[in-house]
């Protein structure tokens, strides 16, 4: 399945889900992310594991249907933002990895805010993306066609897909 495939039945998963079940999803992918900031901030000593830690457990809570006041949450995401690396000062792929973790987290945030559908598409991508960038740390000379074709990002889009059915 190619990019424009993927994307235009992503979309349309997302439509038909469930607040709830968008959540869940996001959170999901959000637990899958953070171990690249762990590592970011274990290998740069930039960051604070704390911090978005901290904000996981915000998303577990509210997903648990525990309460979270609102300015609880915008704090955090600003917090967050604080912690999230700037690629151009953090070249190595290990900075693009960790800056999908924070903004997964803060998009997550951000939808228990406003429900907004974008959001997920946004935290999708920030999946999808990280397995790309893998992908292409370890084959640098794949041409995109063969990068979309690569086991892992069909897994990922398989992956994707299927959680949200």
């Amino acid at each position: 399945m190619n990019w424009k495939e993927y994307t235009e039945q992503l979309k349309s998963e997302i439509k038909k889900s469930s607040e709830k079940q968008k959540l869940d999803f996001a959170k999901e992918i959000c637990e899958r992310l953070l171990p690249d900031y762990y590592n970011f901030v274990q290998k740069t000593n930039w960051g604070d594991a704390n911090v978005i830690s901290r904000a996981w457990k915000l998303i577990e809570n509210f997903s648990n249907e525990q309460p979270t006041r609102a300015e609880i949450i915008r704090e955090m995401i600003i917090e967050l933002e604080k912690n999230t690396p700037d690629t151009e000062d953090f070249g190595q792929i290990s900075g693009s990895l960790a800056l999908n973790s924070c903004a997964a987290i803060t998009e997550t945030l951000k939808f228990i805010l406003d429900k907004k559908s974008e959001r997920i598409m946004d935290i999708t991508s920030f999946s999808y993306d990280t397995v790309y960038f893998k992908v292409c740390e370890l084959n640098p000379k794949l041409s995109e066609m063969e990068i979309e074709n690569q086991d892992e990002i069909q897994k990922e889009i398989e992956w994707q897909l299927e959680k949200l059915k």
